[in-house]
């Protein structure tokens, strides 16, 4: 989950319209949160999923940010020898520290959300396809892989499933099976 990994040359931003879906989501929870029903904690348990997933897509995209600037940083002559000062004076020094500060503040969000994801119940499958694809984010790849594509993999078989008498989707939220692939390639 915290590793860090490099690649070359992603854009840091979500696409526009999963940005704005996943921002839309996240700013009625307080709302839905106050309001009281079974369907609002439904609500709310999906919006706490979606935020959890765009929170860590946006961690991934600075982590990689993050170590792409840190090996244009070493290649810079005399990098090593600047003091910490010098190297916060020069640019790449500065955006490194500022992606540093915004990720400790992403790191917090993110962890209170999955201390809280468990206590939620999800009362149908697009509830529980949303939880599993959070599962599938907080187990990192890198350190429990077959875990990771276990839950992935059934994270994706449940938003694939169709009810057998009308044949429509059983999960309604399309973002969950695009969640688990997003940032893991």
């Amino acid at each position: 989950m915290g590793s860090r990994r490099k690649t070359g040359g992603e854009d840091v931003r979500l696409p526009d319209l999963t940005r704005r879906s996943v921002i839309s989501a996240a700013t009625a929870a307080p709302v839905l949160a106050n309001a009281g029903s079974e369907a609002s904690a439904a609500d709310g348990l999906i919006v706490s999923c979606a935020s959890f997933v765009a929170i860590d897509i946006r961690v991934g995209r600075l982590v990689r940010r993050w170590g792409d600037l840190e090996g244009e940083a070493f290649a810079l002559p005399g990098w090593f020898k600047m003091s910490k000062e010098e190297q916060l004076a020069h640019p790449k020094g500065r955006e490194m520290a500022d992606i540093d500060r915004t990720l400790a503040t992403l790191f917090e969000q993110r962890e209170k959300l999955l201390a809280e994801l468990p206590k939620v119940a999800a009362n149908d499958p697009t509830g529980v396809a949303a939880k599993i694809a959070v599962a599938a984010r907080a187990v990192d790849p890198e350190d429990h892989e077959e875990a990771h594509h276990l839950i992935a993999g059934a994270a994706r078989d449940l938003a694939n499933m169709r009810c057998p008498d009308c044949h429509r989707p059983l999960v309604l939220e399309g973002w969950i099976d695009w969640s688990i692939r997003t940032g893991r390639e």
